[in-house]
């Protein structure tokens, strides 16, 4: 799940350099969720992987 996102954030990084106006927001948007929604999982996975010892 993590690579699939890590490569969704790679395209949407390239799409947002090569682009401009609407269609550059919306990807500079679509990666920012991304990076958010990979961030929230990864702390999600911590909490329980420590609740779990």
């Amino acid at each position: 799940m993590k690579i699939i996102i890590l490569v969704a954030i790679v395209l949407q990084i390239t799409l947002a350099i090569q682009s401009e106006g609407l269609v550059r927001s919306i990807a500079e948007l679509t990666a920012f969720l991304l990076v958010a929604s990979l961030v929230l999982n990864y702390k999600q996975s911590a909490q329980t992987s420590s609740a779990q010892q």
